[in-house]
């Protein structure tokens, strides 16, 4: 993580506005496999946090993240299903994504490894399980469990946004890390 502290000036409200607008478009116009019937889907929309918190800071990752929630509900991105939902499907998972610097990168034979998407993407995901199970438990099919049901319908689109998101941050990070100071 570059910085320990967490200091708002003008020029990192600067950042945390392009990277909550970029996470915005991304939402907004390119998906990659579009919603799936009670939400989700596969999407390069969450790495515009990941670099937050990479480039940033993992304590300005958090807030993009939790600012990235507040606008899906100003522009209609994001339906509101009550206060747990909220919290669930959407405070929780955006703002976990800024975390993701607190945990220390290493290399395997020359490339770096970035455990830490990995660790919030499943903490993202363990979120959308629990939301699944205990709100939308009833869309499970008639005789399934609705932890089973929440199980599979939630790893559908967090494991492949996991992988196209890794791939597209391990991409798009290296370049960027020399580029962008505080």
């Amino acid at each position: 993580m570059k910085n320990k502290t967490f200091k708002i000036t003008t020029k990192t409200i600067a950042y945390m506005a392009m990277f909550m607008a970029l996470q915005v478009v991304l939402e907004l116009a390119f998906k990659v496999v579009p919603g799936q019937p009670q939400g989700g889907s596969i999407t390069l929309s969450l790495v515009p946090i990941l670099l937050a918190s990479y480039l940033l800071g993992g304590y300005y990752g958090i807030v993009v993240g939790a600012c990235c929630c507040g606008l899906h509900f100003v522009l209609g991105l994001a339906t509101y299903w009550g206060p747990w939902s909220l919290f669930l499907d959407y405070l929780i998972p955006l703002a976990v994504i800024g975390i993701a610097s607190f945990f220390k990168n290493f290399e395997i034979k020359g490339h770096v490894v970035y455990p830490g998407i990995i660790v919030v993407m499943i903490l993202k995901f363990i979120s959308h399980y629990l939301s699944g199970a205990w709100l939308f438990g009833a869309y499970a099919p008639e005789g399934m469990n609705p932890w089973w049901y929440s199980f599979g319908y939630n790893l559908a689109y967090c494991l492949p946004t996991l992988i196209i998101c890794y791939i597209g941050f391990a991409l798009i990070y290296p370049r960027l890390n020399n580029s962008i100071k505080l």
